[in-house]
């Protein structure tokens, strides 16, 4: 479909397969919000690697050559048009290089070297055999006619040849007598005349239907050649040298200007002439094949007069001399059109090889670099001012540790993609994993594991978006990789993740249904792919969620947990906007609040702050 051509195109790595996504700029974005032009979308679907994969607006394959895990950005570009309009055109500069000589310079800019010089040489190249290709085009029909009267006549010469001698063996005949030779003779070179007008009628016709159809006359040359025409050939010479004074004009000038529109005339009226030749040269040729058929009748009517058997030798003789002539005619033709064919040199010569500048014509990088840095300093300025003015973001630990009276107990580092996984498991050595090490050390030491009681820990942030649920299920799985027994139970049922990031689709019961002692606790504990690691999922969001953590059946919950599990962690709701994380608080053994760099604000902290004085939260 054309709406898809030159958009951009994300293809996203999935597990045994990829998606395929539209990415629109910001001023696209911008007019569909606020003036409602829609925007082009692809129905989100997996495809296959290797397999034939169709949209509504675009059909094709993808390939997988190696592994990879960053998506990867592409355009469709259409056809060679599409192209060379879009993308090559505006780079590409074709000029001459002065009026009165035939010399054009080709000047192409593009941001790889390399690229740059491949496709000069690339176009100059197939300028040059185009050029040949059109002057030997009409050159090989006639070669084809050749060969294909060639094999006929050879094979006619051998016909002819065992005839005539066995003819002579059966009635005794040696030499015909000198009427008869005189016959022979005649109607041969008739014959001969014949056949060689027989090859211009064909080459005549296939020249006016290439004329018809081609407004390039400058390849019927070969043609005109074999058939001697000299007036044409010296008709099209003057056209060739009319179209390149009106190129050279073209390079400077408008087709309106007053010259250009004289030699535009000038060729078209060339043209007229050489096609009006060309079909009086037809009714020439026609009109002397209609004079050599009468006079061979004549010869043939008396022919008849001779006895049977001298006739009879003598059409035989006269087959085989016609075929023998001919076929050395069409040998002599052959060569000479293969000889004009290989000579035939292009209308255009390569002077110089395509080369390059050792440094870049554009942009000019001293005066780009000396503009930058003077914008670099404004927008500096101004940035460090509003920065000043309007620092209300969480820029580091010493931000926390300033306000807040709590132990930090660990940093995680933001994955690249921003996209929630448990990448623990898939990067086990990654300074990522390594941070949830630290984190689970740090926890252990704190919470005094020599008693080997169950453990409570309890994930919570301010507002959604601080990775409260990646930082859960992660802490869980580094858990689990030490070899403890650990339930995650999700308690945000406002939002529930943790099923997903787990990858469960099927889930009956789940938290709420415990909580309105519609299941029991067997019913809603799942276990995940991951030995020793199991979790309670939320299967979708209750209407009541804040009435279902209140329940008296949470902590029976909690304290069942424990008889089975060395760690339970809680992934609650965020406190800030909500209550009911205050209530799950008390059931925890610590209380892990989450802070996002350059996300979270600093009031926060204070709101952390009045919270664990004002409702005497302990473990934070």
């Amino acid at each position: 479909n054309s709406k898809i051509i030159g958009k951009k195109i994300i293809l996203t790595p999935q597990k045994d397969g990829y998606t395929v996504q539209l990415k629109h700029s910001s001023i696209k974005k911008m007019q569909y919000k606020l003036l409602g032009k829609p925007l082009l979308t692809l129905k989100k679907q997996k495809f296959n690697y290797n397999e034939t994969i169709s949209t509504k607006y675009f059909r094709l394959k993808i390939n997988k050559l190696s592994n990879f895990k960053e998506p990867i950005k592409f355009k469709l570009n259409g056809d060679h048009r599409y192209i060379y309009e879009k993308i090559i055109k505006k780079s590409l500069n074709i000029s001459q290089v002065e009026k009165e000589v035939s010399i054009i310079k080709i000047a192409y800019k593009d941001n790889i070297r390399k690229r740059a010089i491949a496709y000069i040489d690339s176009l100059t190249d197939s300028l040059v055999k185009e050029s040949v290709k059109n002057k030997t085009e009409e050159n090989k029909k006639v070669l084809e006619f050749i060969n294909q009267e060639l094999s006929r006549t050879k094979d006619k010469l051998k016909k002819s040849e065992k005839e005539l001698e066995r003819y002579r063996i059966s009635n005794k005949v040696i030499q015909p007598s000198v009427q008869a030779s005189t016959f022979i003779k005649e109607l041969s070179e008739l014959d001969i005349s014949i056949s060689e007008n027989r090859l211009k009628e064909s080459i005549v016709e296939n020249l006016i239907k290439f004329v018809k159809g081609n407004y390039n006359l400058d390849s019927i040359a070969p043609s005109l050649m074999e058939l001697d025409e000299k007036p044409t050939l010296k008709l099209i010479s003057i056209l060739q040298d009319t179209q390149l004074k009106r190129d050279g004009l073209l390079a400077d000038f408008t087709e309106k200007h007053p010259d250009v529109k004289a030699l535009e005339s000038k060729i078209n009226l060339l043209r007229n002439k050489i096609n009006l030749n060309i079909n009086n040269l037809q009714k020439q040729i026609e009109q002397k094949s209609s004079n050599l058929k009468k006079l061979k009748a004549s010869y043939e009517s008396e022919l008849k007069t001779l006895p049977i058997k001298e006739r009879k030798l003598i059409n035989i003789e006269r087959d085989y001399e016609v075929s023998s002539k001919m076929y050395n005619f069409l040998l002599k033709k052959q060569a000479e059109n293969e000889i004009i064919q290989v000579a035939t040199l292009s209308d255009y010569r390569v002077i110089d090889k395509a080369y390059s500048n050792s440094s870049p014509v554009s942009p000019k990088s001293k005066i780009i670099i000396i503009v930058f840095i003077m914008l670099g300093l404004i927008i500096g300025i101004i940035i460090a001012y509003i920065h000043n003015a309007i620092k209300d973001k969480i820029r580091s630990v010493e931000d926390i540790e300033s306000e807040i009276d709590s132990p930090i107990y660990g940093t995680i580092p933001a994955l690249k993609d921003n996209i929630a996984r448990l990448d623990v498991y898939t990067n086990p050595n990654a300074y990522f994993a390594e941070s949830y090490r630290t984190l689970r050390t740090n926890l252990q030491l704190s919470l005094n594991r020599e008693d080997s009681e169950c453990k409570v820990i309890l994930v919570s942030s301010t507002i959604s978006g601080e990775g409260k649920n990646i930082t859960a299920v992660n802490l869980s799985a580094i858990f689990q990789m030490a070899n403890y027994k650990v339930i995650t139970i999700d308690l945000d049922m406002r939002t529930p993740t943790v099923a997903k990031l787990f990858n469960m689709e099927t889930i009956s019961a789940d938290i709420s249904s415990y909580l309105r002692e519609e299941s029991s606790m067997e019913e809603i504990i799942y276990p995940t792919i991951y030995k020793n690691l199991n979790i309670i999922p939320v299967k979708e969001s209750p209407s009541n969620p804040s009435e279902l953590i209140l329940s008296a059946r949470l902590p029976q919950l909690i304290k069942e947990l424990k008889k089975s599990y060395d760690y339970i962690i809680i992934n609650s709701t965020p406190f800030g906007a909500i209550t009911d994380t205050k209530h799950i608080m008390k059931f925890s053994d610590i209380n892990l609040v989450l802070f996002r760099e350059d996300y979270s604000k600093k009031i926060f902290m204070s709101k952390l702050k009045s919270m664990i004085e004002r409702d005497r939260v302990e473990s934070v």
